[in-house]
């Protein structure tokens, strides 16, 4: 029992260096700010009043009204004379200045709360426009909030508001929850995936391949090697369902972390959907990759960090 009681310890609450989590919060605030801009264009049709769905349909059919959300921070304010617009020209700025908050690391806690809150806000406005990359964006930021993420490359630690040292339990456990959210995410995917047909039979990625609606390239060829495409499928249902057993085993983690890049890299190619994989693939980096890969990163740390002193990160 007391053994048992010891591992566990060590495997949740292992002091471990911030800086993976540092990496997240920055990599993070980038990827929230790169998604605005890539959506500046449609950004009052995706959340303002009488945008794609106007308001009174989302808030009525697809909000969660009890939580906060845009409109209803509209209602709220309307007696005052504040207009529908520049509610949303509000939220939006709180975020964007939270996100660059975040991003730089000053006042890192409080942006990462207002950065969430607000996020949460934009989502539950426009709730049927959102897919994977709102969901994993908000798990993120939600972490980051009790994650110590300042330690390095922050202005909390350049303006003496950082006292805590680069190694914490805190940190390793953090890290160790990101790991296992992962881990089920991808065992239930492989896990909902195999209960449908296509992918047993391995016909998913052809459906993929030739549906208009995703395809970005032309890869009708491969209907003349079927075997490829259905190498693929299974291929993708072994990666995931097995992520949870293979990342940890020594003989396999190396092998599993690659296969699970070249899985978001080609959801990315092959559907478009280039932000979803690349939320994936920081998620992923960051939690993993610091254990994994420990030699290429802590060069890359050294290289990030020139002017502090570099502390080699303590692994589990």
């Amino acid at each position: 029992m007391r053994n048992l009681t010891l591992s566990f310890h060590q495997f949740f609450f292992k002091p471990v260096d911030q800086f993976p989590l540092v990496f997240l919060r920055i990599s993070i605030g980038l990827f929230g700010l790169l998604q605005c801009l890539l959506l500046s264009s449609e950004w009052f049709n995706l959340y303002g009043v009488n945008g794609y769905v106007e308001w009174f349909i989302s808030y009525d059919l697809f909000s969660i009204k009890e939580l906060p959300s845009i409109v209803g921070l509209a209602n709220f304010l309307m007696p005052w004379g504040v207009t529908d617009n520049a509610v949303v020209v509000l939220i939006t700025s709180i975020y964007v200045g939270a996100l660059i908050g975040v991003t730089l690391g000053w006042h890192t806690k409080k942006m990462l709360i207002l950065a969430w809150l607000s996020h949460f806000m934009l989502c539950n406005t426009a709730m049927t426009f959102g897919y994977g990359v709102e969901t994993f964006l908000h798990v993120g930021l939600f972490y980051l909030i009790f994650a110590p993420c300042n330690f390095y490359l922050s202005l909390d630690k350049l303006q003496g508001r950082v006292s805590q040292m680069g190694a914490t339990p805190e940190a390793g456990f953090i890290i160790r929850i990101i790991q296992i959210h992962l881990c089920l995410v991808y065992f239930n995917a492989g896990i909902a995936k195999m209960m449908g047909d296509d992918w047993l039979q391995g016909e998913a990625v052809w459906y993929v391949i030739g549906n208009a609606n995703y395809s970005q390239f032309d890869l009708s060829f491969l209907a003349s090697i079927p075997i490829i495409p259905k190498l693929l499928t299974w291929w993708t249902l072994l990666v995931e369902t097995a992520f949870p057993v293979f990342i940890y085993w020594n003989l396999t983690k190396r092998l599993w972390a690659i296969n699970i890049i070249f899985l978001h890299i080609g959801i990315g190619l092959l559907m478009g959907l280039n932000m979803f994989a690349l939320i994936m693939l920081l998620l992923n980096i960051g939690a993993f990759w610091w254990q994994i890969f420990p030699k290429y990163w802590i060069k890359f740390k050294t290289s990030c960090i020139t002017t502090e002193r570099f502390e080699s990160p303590i692994l589990s």
